[in-house]
């Protein structure tokens, strides 16, 4: 969320109520689009190899995993995700404010999107696990493939919920507003001690989570 506060913060300085959505929306759309095809490709692996009783296992056991790192950092304060060093993020912001200055609205959007992936991309492993345990859970449940996509949209919507809630309330008010870091750190341990019983029945009762 840190490149899309920025951004917000940047399209609130600018006059052209059009250009701003449409930023924004870009931004939203492209975080949507490749964290969708990331769970397509990770769901589809695990729908090659099947509902092996090791692989559920080993889902589980990443879910406890995953987990127990949640519920750690939310009690030791710990809420920033450190895979982007500083300079590299220096750059990116630097970049960023360069594509919102961009008098062609077009190359502006490009970039805006491409830049989204990119980093979307690099920081995927800072909230890795829960994506991939909702795949193998729905790898381990007999369904059509329309079913196990429109889970995946399902997915994407609650994940950007929060986001686009952000941007909705900054742009309507034109006021800068972001989660505070009690926020997070409550999403953290409430989402660690999911995965934490996801895993065990995952582990010990797996046909609880089966999908219908």
């Amino acid at each position: 969320m840190w490149v899309l506060v920025f951004l917000v913060g940047l399209l609130l300085g600018i006059s052209d109520r059009r250009r701003m959505w449409l930023l924004a929306g870009t931004f939203l759309l492209a975080t949507a689009g490749v964290y969708f095809l990331f769970l397509a490709a990770w769901l589809n692996v695990l729908l090659i190899l099947g509902a092996l009783a090791w692989l559920r296992v080993v889902i589980g056991v990443l879910a406890i995993g995953a987990g127990g790192h949640y519920v750690r950092e939310a009690l030791r304060r710990e809420q920033v995700c450190e895979v982007t060093q500083p300079g590299r993020r220096r750059k990116i912001l630097d970049r960023l404010r360069a594509l919102v200055l961009e008098p062609n609205l077009v190359v502006s959007m490009l970039g805006v999107a491409l830049l989204a992936i990119a980093v979307n991309l690099v920081e995927l492993i800072c909230s890795a696990g829960i994506p991939a345990v909702y795949t193998g859970i729905l790898a381990q449940s007999d369904l059509s493939a329309a079913s196990y996509y429109g889970y995946l949209g399902l997915y994407i919507l609650v994940f950007l919920a929060d986001d686009a809630a952000l941007v909705v309330i900054a742009m309507t008010t034109l006021k800068m507003v972001s989660a505070d870091s009690g926020y997070s750190r409550w999403v953290r341990l409430v989402g660690g001690l999911v995965m934490l019983a996801l895993g065990a029945i995952l582990i010990a009762k797996p046909q609880w989570l089966a999908f219908a």
